[in-house]
Order: C-alpha cells, then structure tokens, then sequence
C-alpha cells in the first residue's frame, strides 16, 4: 500500500515522505494536498518535511508545534509556528511575536482547511461554538503554517528569547484548546496585553500624524478575497492590521509578506464572509474604512486602561457608524482620524464596562459631539454652580410625578455621563474634583426629587402639621461619603430624613395621615425618584438612620435625640456616633437642619468621653465580616490600614480635639486633617502621610469600580490575575507600578494612626 502511495504523488512530493520517517505517507500526502500547490514553491524538501512531521503529531495535548532559528547571524530570526487553526489564530500569533519583540520582515502563511467531510469552521459562529471536536486529528482538523522572518528586539541573549516565545505560544494555544469562550477571550487579552506593552516603548504622542497605508480589496481566485497592502511599517502592523480584518469576520488563509526596508507590501487572502457570496463594491468600501481606522487605533492602546475591551469596541462603534445606513459616516471621519480623539477614545472604551454599556453603546450621536467639544477645550459637565439651575430647567413644564421622574433622571443620566468623560479624559486624576462635582449633582437630585414628592403629597394628604405650631418642617441629611462631599465613582448615597415632630397632615384629595406615614411615605417615593442603572451607583442607603433597618425610614427631631443621647438609658453605640461626624444637611428646611447638627455637637463633640473598646471591636468585627472568604485578599477598604481605617482615624482624632478647636467639627476629611495640621495636633508628616493614604485608597476604590462595574467588590486581583494591569492603568500608573507595595505602604500609615487614635500600641510592621 505504501508503494502504492508513493506512486500516485509527485516526484516532489515523493521527496518530501522520503524524509517522513515514521510518517504514513497517506498523511503525508493529504496535508501536502490541503497546502496546495503553492506551499510546496516555497518551501524546500526538508522544511516541509520537518512540518509535516510536526504537525501529524499534533493533538489535544499537544496544541502547536514552535520552529525557531537563526538564517543569518545578523540578529534576525526565522520562526515556525504549526498548530491547529481557530477563530483569530493569525492575529493572535502575530500579536505574540511582536510583544516578543520580533520586527516581521518577510513571511508566509498557509491555513489547510478542514478535511474534506470534517466539520467546515464558521468565521461567524466561531465566536460562539466550540470549534474543535474532541480528539483534535489533525488529518480532519483545520491547521496552520505560519513562517516569519524578522529582526529580535530583546534584551535578551537568542537561546532565552526562543524559550520565551515558545512557552508563550504553549500557553496561548493551550488555553485555545480549551474551547470556551472565556479561555479565547483569556488568550487574546494576554496577548493584546503584550503587544500594548510593546508599543508603549515606542511612546505615541497625542499630535502624531498617522502614516498613511494604501488598502485594496479584490477578488483573487473563486471564493477568496485578496487584501493587499502598501505604506510605511509600523510596530506590530501585522498584528494591528490582522486584528482588524478578524473582528469583521474575515477568515484570514493565506499571507505573503514582502517587506523592503521600512516599506510594506503585503498580500492576505481571505476565505469569504459568512454569507458565502463575494464582497460587493460598498461592502468592500466600508470593510477598508473600518480596517483602516482600527488598524490606526491601536497604537493608542498604550492609553487605554483595558486595552482590549477598548479594541474590541472601537470595532464595533467602526462597523456600527459606517454600517448605518441612516448616517452619513463621512461626517465623523475627520473627528476619527484625528491622533488626538483615538487618544481620547482609547481612555474612553477601555475605561469601564458600565460606561459602555449603558452610555456610550448605540449612543454614538452623544459621545462623538461631546469628544469634539473636549477637543475644542471645552467643559463636558454643568458647573457645580450652574446644576440647580439646569435641573430646575430640565423639569421645567413636566406634569405629574411620572414624568417629573422620567425628566430628572434623564438629566441625572445626562450629567454623570459628561462628569465621567470630563474626569476620564482629563490628563490627571483630580479625585477630589470628582467628588466636589458628584457630591453637587446628589444634592441637587436629592433637593429636586424630595421638593417634587413633597408637594404631590400635600396635594394629596394636606401639609404635615405639629400641634398649634402650623407645618411640620423636614430635613435631608447627608452621611457617609455624601455628609463628607467624598463622592466617588459608582458611590451610593446615604440619607438621614428628619421632620419637626408629631401631629396629622391637614387633608387634601384624600383624608389626613399621621406625620409618621406622611414622612414615611415621602422617604419612599423619593428614593422611588432616583432609579439606578447599576446597584449600587448613586442608589439610595437609609441603613445608618436610627434603629436601623427596624425603625421608622424618616425620625422625628425628638426620636433623633433620644437614639443619640448618650445619656439615655440605652446610649447609642460608639460606632453610631462616630458616623455622626459625617452628618451633613443638604435639602430640606435649613432651621432644622442647624437644629440637629447643633444636636450631633453636643452628643458628638461636646459630651466626654467615647467608648473606645466598643470601637475597637466594631472595627474588628465590621474587618472580619467584609473580608470574610476573601482567602487573604486586599481590600481596599476594609482590609487593616485601608480606607475605613483611615477615615476611622481622622474622626477620631476630630472627637478627641474638637472640644478646643470648632473647626474640627466638619464632615470633610481633608478639611480635618489641614486644621489638625494648623493646630498642632498632627504633625505635617503625619497629616501629609495621611492625607496621601486618604486620596490613594479613593483613586484605588474609584479604579475598582471602573473595572469591575460593581460598586460593592472591592477586592484587589491576584497578582497572576488579568485585572490586575487593567487596574493599575485606570490609576493611571505605569505597567511596572508595584501596585501591592503601595497598598502596604498606604495601610501601614491606616493601622498605626487608627492604632494611636484607640490609645493601642503600634501594630507590627507586617500586620496587612
């Protein structure tokens, strides 16, 4: 049978089995066969047989096969890349050799389609399906050849450099194989990581012009589409100009690179779409474009948080704005081609995950006319001063409370969306600008909603009153990060509702009601008002009123006295009225609000004496519930040091001077720690450190939250963890930030201020 085989192949054919040893020359034969005809022009005897016998070994276990040598000694390098083929194989390979530093010059390509009877791969469902059936025979399963010739940027000597790319390329196939698709998103995030680390040497700047590329596409041959490409070479090119075509579906099957100097002059061939038909003219036109700017995009990644998140949707806003037929794409394209709006808009894509999905995705007519406006140096977001101004404007002529909701939420919406891009595309993170901004909306919101609510109450139960005393006033008050104007990304907001005291409202379209239920009542349709996109994202928490979630959701002022008194017969907790500190008003009847902080003084400032072993426990206790099964993790508040300590700290040193300094009585942090400062209470090194600790853990939080979309997680990666440089860049860090020394750091200042502020001795050095 074997002579028989032989018999029946070409004379160079027949050479190339005669080198197979080992080799069923049938297989020989029918990978030679799935090559065609132009592999065998390219590659001589030998190197073909060595691929032959490289790829019959491949299997489920054993993913690729790596060919790496020197042609020359003159620091280039010839690599040999065998495996099976998959959904954004060629760009994942290229990707890998350039973030290993490898300047392609020449090379060529050939991708053995299935054979013929085994399931035929779906550049569309790829994506979605497992591409591969169990027991990967190469004699059925899709294959590639991949040959590259290139100069090696690498600081390391030939031999560690083969070893580290061959290992990449294990890894890279070996989380391919595993079918789903989170290991394919897995292994084109690595590599996406590393070609952007690779860039990031280059150093894109903001003003650079853009080297021009010529694209054609044209029908080649039946049923394959010709790419060719001509223009200046440019780091991972290949790489950049591969990623483009797979995110349009198009299955890459042949590549001829010809490379002169720093000129390009490259083929692709490309199987057709998934509709099978060749491309028309318009489609052939829109596919250019869409190439072209996503190619001219990622060397903008360096600047995106998360690089490929960014990547991937700069494809889909491509395909969704010159796609539509409504639109005249043309009409952004200057904006687009613009370095200084791809700088921007890789912040923008990769920043966060709840930015895109519900902001920027499908609302494209509001993010590019505002990105032209940042250009321009103009302000995105209404001024802190002129907010109640544009609310009141916004609600201007709506009727009834449903579309008096509808109407501030879409202004709420509207200006997070514009404080967002104003904080993201500014060139330095200012947090506390952030929080002076976010901190004014909630108050407007809060104001506007609790008015809006109040008035359709009384028009339907009459005005609250108390005894001979005529209307019951009501205050709103801000706790937590609110009463402290400390609002960070994705923060909720926490609200103490107060009203002047007991009596009946005095009827209106219905019979009157107990103040109790009217204010109850007016706690919940307000926080009705305000509707989240997202849990936890400017959502209303009544948690730290009185008598907790078993209490009335609104108290009265003399309710609110007797919880606080700590000379009742039940005093509040220590942990109680250390929040107060962070009381603050922010709507309703300014009397009363003057009237209960004068209350959270005496109680809080002026009584002596505080129950620091009742703290000391609460902060114990509050640590071992938030980090419970967190397996040793850091969390970037509650973990010892961290942000609750700190802030822990700093109320506590306000308790223990506020006595002799009434500046002291503030809700603001860093206007505590400048006053401790002024009075000698703190040393400038101390509130220094302090005040470093204070910003680094709300800069870490905010950067948390962008990356994970969840206001409650605050957990820091793992070090092996994908997350982790995505992380440190919406910090806006450089790659090689110690991310955890800093933590350490950090929370080695919380621990012993904290420790000092409870009377303790300082903790050990190694205490995280």
């Amino acid at each position: 049978m074997r002579h028989i085989i032989m018999a029946g192949m070409s004379g160079q054919a027949e050479r190339v089995a005669s080198r197979c040893d080992g080799v069923d020359p049938a297989v020989v034969q029918g990978l030679l066969a799935r090559a065609g005809e132009e592999y065998l022009t390219r590659f001589d005897e030998a190197a073909a047989a060595e691929h032959i016998k490289r790829l019959s070994g491949l299997s489920k276990d054993r993913p690729v096969e790596v060919v790496i040598d020197r042609p020359a000694g003159d620091g280039r390098a010839a690599v040999t890349v065998l495996a099976f083929d998959g959904p954004f194989v060629f760009s994942l390979v290229t990707g890998t050799l350039a973030g290993a530093g490898l300047s392609i010059e020449a090379g060529d390509v050939f991708t053995l389609p299935a054979a013929q009877g085994a399931a035929r791969r779906s550049p569309g469902l790829a994506s979605r399906l497992r591409w591969r059936k169990p027991g990967r025979d190469p004699m059925r399963s899709a294959l590639i050849i991949d040959h590259f010739v290139g100069q090696v940027d690498t600081d390391s000597d030939f031999d560690a450099w083969s070893s580290e790319v061959t290992a990449s390329f294990e890894k890279l196939f070996t989380l391919l194989e595993r079918g789903d698709d989170a290991s394919r998103q897995r292994a084109k995030r690595r590599v996406n990581e590393r070609v952007v680390q690779r860039l990031a040497r280059r150093g894109t700047t903001r003003d650079e012009a853009l080297l021009p590329v010529e694209l054609t596409i044209a029908p080649a041959a039946e049923a394959v589409t010709r790419v060719t490409v001509v223009g200046q070479d440019t780091p991972a090119f290949l790489y950049t100009l591969s990623t483009a075509l797979s995110l349009r579906n198009l299955d890459i099957r042949r590549v001829r690179i010809r490379n002169e100097g720093a000129r390009i002059a490259d083929q692709i061939d490309l199987a057709p779409p998934r509709s099978g038909l060749p491309l028309d003219a318009a489609t052939v036109e829109r596919v250019k474009l869409a190439v072209l700017l996503t190619k001219q995009f990622t060397y903008f990644l360096e600047r995106s948080p998360d690089p490929f998140a960014a990547l991937s949707r700069f494809g889909r806003l491509c395909d969704d704005l010159i796609g539509s037929e409504a639109d005249d794409p043309t009409r952004w394209l200057g904006l687009l081609r613009d370095p200084r709006a791809l700088d921007d808009l890789a912040r923008l894509l990769g920043t966060s995950d709840y930015l895109w999905e519900d902001f920027i995705r499908g609302q494209y007519e509001t993010l590019l006319p505002a990105l032209r406006e940042h250009l321009a140096g103009n302000r995105l977001s209404p001024s802190v001063e002129t907010l109640g101004q544009q609310l009141d404007a916004a609600l201007h002529g709506a009727v009834g409370l449903a579309e008096q909701r509808d109407r501030l939420n879409r202004f709420k919406d509207r200006a997070l969306f514009a404080i967002d891009l104003d904080h993201f595309l500014a060139e330095t993170l200012d947090v506390d600008g952030l929080a002076r901004t976010l901190t004014a909306l909630a108050e407007c919101l809060v104001d506007a909603a609790v008015r809006l609510v109040y008035n359709d109450l009384v028009r339907s139960y009459g005005r609250p009153r108390v005894g001979r005393r005529g209307a019951a006033a009501y205050a709103v008050f801000g706790l937590g990060k609110l009463g402290g104007a400390a609002l960070g990304y994705a923060s909720d907001i926490e609200l103490l509702f107060v009203y002047d005291g007991q009596g009946r409202t005095a009827g209106g379209r219905h019979k009157a009601v107990d103040n109790t239920e009217f204010f109850d009542l007016l706690v919940r349709e307000t926080t009705g008002m305000l509707l989240t996109k997202r849990e936890g994202i400017f959502e209303v928490d009544l948690r730290l009123r009185p008598y907790g979630k078993d209490g009335p959701l609104a108290v009265s002022a003399d309710q609110f006295e007797a919880y606080y008194d700590p000379r009742a017969e039940r005093p509040p907790h220590a942990f109680e009225t250390l929040a107060l500190v962070r009381l603050r008003r922010i709507a309703g009847d300014a009397d009363l609000g003057r009237r209960i902080e004068q209350l959270r003084d005496r109680f809080v400032y002026e009584h002596p004496g505080l129950d620091t072993a009742g703290l000391r426990e609460m902060f114990e206790k509050q640590k071992k519930q938030k980090l419970s099964g967190a397996g040793g993790r850091l969390n970037a508040k509650y973990s010892p040091g961290a942000l609750a300590d700190v802030e822990g700290a700093v109320q506590l040193m306000q308790l223990a001077h506020a006595a002799d300094e009434p500046r002291l009585r503030t809700p603001r942090v860093i206007e505590a720690l400048e006053v401790l400062q002024e009075t000698a209470a703190l040393s400038p090194e101390r509130a220094g450190a302090l005040l470093e600790a204070y910003r680094f853990f709300r800069v870490l939080i905010n950067a948390l939250r962008m990356l994970r979309g969840n206001a409650r997680d605050l957990f820091l990666p793992e070090l092996d963890s994908d997350e982790l440089a995505p992380l440190v860049r919406r910090m806006r860090r450089p790659a090689e930030w110690d991310l955890i020394a800093a933590f350490e750091r950090h929370a080695a200042v919380g621990r012993r201020e904290l420790a000092a502020a409870l009377g303790d001795p300082p903790p050990p050095a190694d205490v995280v």
